[in-house]
C-alpha cells in the first residue's frame, strides 16, 4: 500500500474541490439554481406576480434574493432582454432602486454600490413628493421613480452559488509522521 502524506493529499483534495468547482460553475448554469439566468457573477429571475415595491423586495428575500440592481450598460440591456422573453413586451417593473431614506439618494436594497443609472428625461421626477421606488421599462430600456403603492411586475437578483457534493468519496489518510 502506498503512503501518502496529510500534505500531499490536502494538495490533491484542494485541487478536486477547486476542479469540481469551476467544472460546475462555467459549465453548469454558473451556480444559478433552476429557473434563474446567469448574467455574470449573478442570477435573475422575472416574476409575473405584481406587488407593491416593499413587497416585491420581501419576495425576493424570501429566495435568498434581492430587488436587482443594475452596475451597467450591458446588464440594463440584459435585464431589459430578460423581461421582454418572459413578457413578450418591454413591460414596466421593478427593480431595486429606492430612495426612501433619504430624497433623491438613490441606492439599491442589496446594498451594493450605486454606480450606474439609466434615467428617462425628467427623472427622477418624485411627483408629488412620493416616488421613492425605481422601475425600468419606462419607456423601452429607461428608468422612472414610481411611488411604493404601485403594483408591479419584479425581478430578483442574488450571487451565483455552488453546491458541491463529492458523494461517496473515501479515502484512508495517514499521517505524516516526520
Amino acid at each position: 500500500m502506498t503512503k501518502v502524506s496529510l500534505t500531499t493529499f490536502t494538495l490533491i483534495y484542494s485541487t478536486l474541490i477547486l476542479f469540481i468547482y469551476y467544472y460546475e460553475y462555467y459549465y453548469f448554469n454558473k451556480g444559478c439554481p433552476e429557473g434563474w439566468t446567469p448574467f455574470g457573477t449573478r442570477c435573475f429571475k422575472f416574476f409575473d406576480s405584481k406587488l407593491t415595491w416593499t413587497n416585491a423586495e420581501k419576495s425576493c428575500q424570501s429566495h435568498g434574493a434581492n430587488l436587482a440592481s443594475i452596475h451597467s450598460i450591458e446588464e440594463n440591456k440584459f435585464i431589459v432582454d430578460l423581461i421582454k422573453k418572459a413578457t413578450g413586451e418591454n413591460r414596466q417593473t421593478f427593480i431595486g432602486g429606492h430612495d426612501a431614506v433619504q430624497d433623491n439618494l438613490w441606492m439599491w436594497s442589496d446594498g451594493s454600490v450605486w454606480d450606474y443609472a439609466n434615467w428617462g428625461k425628467g427623472e427622477p421626477n418624485n411627483a408629488a413628493g412620493k416616488e421613492n421606488c425605481l422601475e425600468i421599462n419606462f419607456p423601452e430600456t429607461l428608468w422612472n421613480d414610481v411611488p411604493q403603492t404601485l403594483t408591479l411586475n419584479y425581478i430578483c437578483s442574488k450571487d451565483a452559488s455552488l453546491k458541491v457534493t463529492l458523494g461517496d468519496l473515501q479515502c484512508r489518510c495517514i499521517p505524516n509522521n516526520n
